[in-house]
C-alpha cells in the first residue's frame, strides 16, 4: 500500500504541474514579454579525438589580482598595458600589480544587484589611433579617450536599428578603416534577465557602425544569442558566436560572397563566448560551459518543446514580477536580490557544467588547430583569452580573478606578439642616417631607419656609444620641439612600409660616418625628424619617449635620423612619445 500511496502522490503532482503548464501557456501578456513559439536543435558536440583530445594543459593557471575585482571578462592592450571591464561598471588599467580606474558609464552602484545602473563594460577594443571603444551591456557603444577618461556615446539603447532597440550591447572589433562590428545579443532582454534569452526565440544580431555616416547596419539577425564577434586578418569576413547554438556563424565583406554568411564552424563541445584573433590568420574561441553528450544543457534539450519553454520562463517570469512589484511598493535589498538571481546568468551558474573548460584556435577555414583543457575544476568559466607578449590572458565573467598563463607552457608559444629581444645593443644601432651631407636628398634613407632599428640592431653597433647620453638631455629640448615633431610623425607613419626593405639600405649606411656632418645638419632640417635617440626599443621606457625631440649636443646629432623602434607598430604614431613610456611599462 505504501508504494501505491507514494505512486499516487506522484501522479497528483506531475498532473498539478501539468495543469499549471497550461494556464501559463494559455493566457496571454504574462511576463516574460518575448516570442517563445519556435523549436531548435543544437548540432551534437564533435567527438573528442585527434586535436580535440581531453588533456589538461590549462593545469595551474596563475590567479592574479585574485580578489582585487569581479567579473574581468574581456581584454584590450595598448603599449603593453591590459585594460579589462569589471563589475560596477568600471573600465580599468592594469600595470603590474597597480590598477588604475579610466572610464565608468553608468552610475554608483552597492553591489552587482544594481547592476542596470552600475553598467556592464563587456567588449573592449583599441582602435590603431589609440582609442578605445568599449560596448556597456546597458549603456551601449562609446569611445574613450583613455588619458582623460573622456567618453562619447556611439550607439545608445535608445537608438533603433531596422525598428528595434538593442537591449543587450555585448561584443564588438574594428576594422583598419574604423568601421565597428558589434553584437546586440537580444532585442527583448537586457543583461540582467539574460537567462530568459536562452528560453526565448533567437533575437540577437550581428551590427555594423559606420563612424563617418554614423549609421548601423544590421547584417546578421535573429542569432541565438549573439556573442562575440572577430575579423579575419585581411578582413574579407567577420566571424560572430551563435552562444546558445554552440556555433560559429561567418559573414562576408568582400569578395564574390560578399553579403552572404554561412556557418564557420558548427557542433562545439561547448558554448562559445568572446572571439579573439590569434595574431596568426585565425581566432581563438573559448567555451566556458563546456556541453557534449554526457553532460547535456537543460535549455538545449528543452529546444524542440517551445510549449514547455515558454512554461517555464512565464513561471520565472511570474516570481519576478511579483519581487519587482514588492521592490517598488516597499524598497528592500532582498527582494532586488532575487529579482537579481533570477534572471541573471550568474545564477546559472550553479547548475552549469563545470567538469570541463576548453580553449581552441582555428584557422581561417574553421579548422581545429588545437584544443586545450582544464578538467580538474580549478579553472571555469572562461570567456576571453588574450594574447600580450609571452603570456595568455583569461577572463570571466563570474571569477573574482585573472587567469594567466605562459604561451609556452600551454604550446601556444607560436602566438608570442613580442620577440624577447635580450640585452645586444638594438636601439643605437642605425644612426647611420647619412642625410647630413645632404637635407634633402638623403631624407629617403633617414625615413626607413626610422622604423627598422630594432633589425639592424647588430649591424651598427658604433654608434651605441653616442645615442644614450643624448636620451638623457633630450626632455629639455622636448618643449621647444613639440610643434616639428608633429609634423614628422607624418612621415613616421608611411615608413613602416618600407621597413622591410630598408633594412639592407642601413647596412650601407654606417660607411661614411655621420660624425663629419654632424655640425649643422642638426640645426638645419634634421630636427623635425623624428630623430633620435633610437635607445630604448624595449628596457627603458621613459628615455624612449624623449628622443622624439632633436638630441641637444651637436655631437650626437648624426644619430638623430632614428626613431623609436617600437613606434612603427605602436596604434599612434602622432603620440610616440607617451605610447613608448607606457609600452615598456
Amino acid at each position: 500500500m505504501g508504494l501505491v500511496k507514494v505512486l499516487k502522490y506522484f501522479l497528483l503532482v506531475c498532473f498539478q504541474i501539468f495543469v499549471i503548464g497550461i494556464v501559463l501557456v494559455a493566457i496571454p501578456n504574462l511576463p516574460p514579454y518575448a516570442d517563445i513559439t519556435q523549436p531548435f536543435s543544437v548540432t551534437p558536440a564533435k567527438p573528442f579525438t585527434g586535436k580535440w583530445s581531453i588533456n589538461n594543459r590549462l593545469k595551474d593557471v596563475e590567479k592574479w589580482h585574485k580578489g582585487d575585482f569581479h567579473g574581468p571578462e574581456a581584454f584590450a592592450d595598448l603599449n603593453g598595458e591590459l585594460y579589462t571591464g569589471i563589475h560596477l561598471g568600471d573600465v580599468v588599467k592594469l600595470t603590474g600589480e597597480h590598477i588604475t580606474p579610466v572610464v565608468k558609464f553608468g552610475k554608483p552602484c552597492k553591489s552587482i544587484d544594481e547592476e542596470a545602473i552600475c553598467g556592464r563594460p563587456l567588449g573592449l577594443e583599441f582602435d590603431k589611433d589609440g582609442k578605445l571603444f568599449v560596448a556597456d551591456a546597458y549603456y551601449g557603444l562609446f569611445e574613450v579617450n583613455v588619458k582623460t577618461g573622456d567618453k562619447k556615446l556611439l550607439v545608445g539603447p535608445n537608438t533603433k536599428i531596422d525598428g528595434k532597440e538593442p537591449k543587450l550591447f555585448n561584443a564588438l572589433t574594428i576594422g583598419s578603416d574604423g568601421v565597428i562590428y558589434w553584437t546586440d545579443s537580444s532585442t527583448d532582454f537586457t543583461l540582467v534577465d539574460g537567462m530568459f534569452t536562452l528560453l526565448a526565440d533567437p533575437a540577437g544580431r550581428l551590427i555594423q557602425y559606420d563612424p563617418k555616416t554614423k549609421r548601423n547596419k544590421v547584417l546578421l539577425d535573429k542569432l541565438h544569442f549573439a556573442n562575440g564577434v572577430a575579423l579575419s586578418e585581411d578582413e574579407e569576413f567577420v566571424i560572430v558566436a551563435e552562444t546558445m547554438k554552440n556555433r560559429l556563424l561567418r559573414y562576408y565583406l568582400k569578395g564574390p560572397k560578399k553579403g552572404s554568411s554561412d556557418v564557420f564552424i558548427d557542433g562545439l563541445p561547448g558554448m562559445p563566448d568572446n572571439l579573439k584573433s590569434d595574431g596568426k590568420g585565425g581566432f581563438i574561441v573559448p567555451l566556458p560551459l563546456g556541453i557534449d553528450a554526457d553532460h547535456p544543457l537543460l535549455f538545449q534539450s528543452l529546444g524542440q518543446f517551445p510549449r514547455v519553454r515558454k512554461a517555464l520562463a512565464r513561471f520565472l517570469g511570474g516570481i519576478e514580477f511579483v519581487f519587482k512589484k514588492l521592490s517598488e511598493v516597499y524598497p528592500n535589498e532582498i527582494s532586488d536580490k532575487i529579482v537579481y538571481m533570477i534572471g541573471s546568468f550568474g545564477t546559472c551558474t550553479v547548475v552549469m557544467n563545470k567538469h570541463r573548460q576548453t580553449l581552441i584556435r582555428l584557422d581561417k577555414n574553421g579548422q581545429i588547430v588545437d584544443s586545450i583543457h582544464s578538467i580538474d575544476g580549478d579553472l571555469l568559466f572562461i570567456a576571453e583569452a588574450h594574447v600580450l607578449k609571452d603570456t595568455l590572458y583569461l577572463g570571466s565573467p563570474f571569477n573574482n580573478y585573472i587567469g594567466r598563463v605562459s604561451l609556452d607552457k600551454i604550446g601556444w608559444g607560436d602566438l608570442k606578439t613580442e620577440k624577447v629581444k635580450r640585452s645586444v645593443p638594438p636601439q643605437p644601432t642605425t644612426t647611420a642616417p647619412k642625410p647630413t651631407t645632404t637635407p634633402r636628398p638623403t631624407t629617403t634613407t633617414p625615413k626607413p631607419t626610422t622604423t627598422t632599428t630594432p633589425k639592424p640592431t647588430t649591424t651598427t653597433p658604433k654608434p651605441t656609444t653616442t645615442t644614450p647620453k643624448p636620451t638623457t638631455t633630450t626632455p629639455k629640448p622636448t618643449t621647444t620641439t613639440p610643434k616639428p615633431t608633429t609634423t614628422t610623425t607624418k612621415p613616421t607613419t608611411t615608413t613602416p612600409k618600407p621597413t622591410t626593405t630598408t633594412p639592407k639600405p642601413t647596412t650601407t649606411t654606417p660607411p661614411p660616418k655621420p660624425t663629419t656632418t654632424t655640425p649643422k645638419p642638426t640645426t638645419p632640417k634634421p630636427a623635425p625628424k623624428p630623430e633620435a635617440t633610437p635607445t630604448k626599443p624595449k628596457s627603458q621606457p621613459p628615455t624612449v619617449a624623449p628622443p622624439a625631440t632633436k638630441p641637444p649636443q651637436p655631437t650626437a646629432a648624426p644619430v638623430k635620423q632614428q626613431a623609436p623602434p617600437t613606434q612603427a607598430t605602436t596604434k599612434q604614431p602622432p603620440k610616440a612619445g607617451q605610447q613608448q613610456q607606457t609600452a615598456k611599462n
